[in-house]
């Protein structure tokens, strides 16, 4: 056991997307932070995203925008913001894959009438494309739909990753819950045994995600946050690499109040380009076998896109589970969560555009405190820290060409 115990101003339990841009916030601000994490940074949830910076647009396809989901609507400014180096966190050099998404319409009446009020209720930010400028997969002559352009934005998960750890790389630090100990007390998180290092926190932040659920257990057992839990919202994502060298960053509206199916593209090191869907698509495929799933998407290819050759491409099927605080009814919640009883938080971003308004709601409690930064905390060289997750589709599709 070290000598000298290490009394962070705060410790923040989860390195994905919410426990990194608050370190990074928090250090800003002058606290002195320390991040653990259990497997690898942005390695669940972050790394299984889909990179898309939106601004309500799942909100619009409904027909109306509540107070709390019109919120939303600053958060790929916020992001750009954050990217040209301005703001509470320093994102200069994470990689955007496209400045913009596309909006299309399979064709049909109701579909286009959609896309119609989706356009109104977006109040300026969607632009009607005529087909010069439509993107390359959406431009054969066969196409008969109707094309917007949004101004939301798709950021590489892996460089956001990488900027958002590189400041504060040694404070990462990598926790083993076969080895390591949490010490719970009265006032939330009273200590950690690392690696023969004790850590006592002031405030403790959990960011887990997933995890959260068995760290509010851990709270419950010190009567902590008993009225709180978390619920899971499972996809079942579908990969497609290919070499057909179309970059799509777009939503297919149908008929319903959600897109029909959602396109990213992610650039593997063969130079093949993986398209990543979700939407629809990845919403119904929980009801479906790996192989339903995989045949659903081929057909969906096939329809929407009947120009497109797909019989070369590789396929692969990525169940993800997003972590959300529990809702009445197992709602999707519409805003970043943040919850303070005593010196612990909770929060949840519920989705990776989220991140500046979890910074936001974080940092106030925090001011609710009354924490001053405390001197500054040398971290021993000899802690084990945390190493950073790479996107699955590099995995899914390793020794593929």
């Amino acid at each position: 056991m070290s000598s000298a115990t290490l009394k962070p101003d705060i410790l923040i339990l989860g390195g994905g997307i919410a426990g990194l841009w608050l370190i990074n916030q928090l250090q800003s601000r002058g606290y002195q932070c320390l991040l653990l994490e259990t497997d690898t940074l942005g390695g669940a949830q972050t790394l299984a995203s889909q990179g898309i910076i939106h601004g309500g647009l799942k909100y619009a396809l409904g027909g109306t925008l509540s107070s709390e989901s019109e919120s939303i609507a600053g958060m790929p400014d916020r992001w750009r913001q954050a990217i040209a180096g301005h703001g509470p966190v320093d994102l200069s050099g994470v990689q955007v894959l496209s400045e913009t998404q596309h909006l299309w319409s399979a064709g049909s009446v109701a579909s286009r009438m959609t896309t119609f009020f989706a356009s109104r209720m977006l109040r300026g930010r969607i632009e009607k494309l005529k087909r010069p400028g439509f993107p390359s997969a959406l431009a054969d002559p066969r196409f008969k739909g109707q094309v917007y352009r949004l101004d939301d934005l798709v950021v590489n998960t892996e460089s956001l990753l990488d900027v958002l750890a590189a400041p504060v790389r040694p404070r990462l630090l990598h926790l083993d819950l076969s080895r390591d100990t949490l010490v719970w007390g009265e006032n939330g998180l009273q200590a950690v045994e690392l690696a023969g290092q004790r850590i006592e926190p002031r405030v403790t932040v959990l960011a887990a995600g997933a995890g959260n659920a068995d760290l509010l257990e851990r709270a419950h057992k010190a009567h902590l946050f008993k009225a709180e839990s978390s619920q899971s919202r499972p996809l079942k994502m579908m990969l497609v690499k290919h070499s057909l060298g179309h970059r799509l960053y777009a939503h297919c509206v149908g008929t319903s109040n959600k897109p029909r199916l959602t396109v990213t593209s992610h650039e593997m090191p063969d130079g093949d380009l993986v398209w990543y869907l979700g939407g629809d698509l990845a919403e119904r495929g929980v009801q479906r076998s790996d192989a339903q799933q995989l045949q659903a998407a081929r057909d969906e290819l096939a329809t929407l896109f009947p120009w497109l050759d797909f019989s070369a491409a590789g396929f692969a099927v990525l169940d993800v589970a997003r972590a959300e605080p529990r809702q009445h009814g197992l709602s999707k919640p519409d805003n970043a969560y943040a919850r303070r009883e005593r010196n612990l938080i909770v929060t949840w971003p519920t989705k990776l555009t989220l991140a500046p308004d979890l910074g936001d709601r974080v940092e106030a409690l925090i001011d609710e405190t009354d924490l001053t930064p405390g001197p500054a905390l040398t971290v021993p060289e000899n802690l084990p820290l945390a190493p950073l997750g790479t996107p699955r589709w590099f995995s899914l599709f390793e020794g593929t060409h």
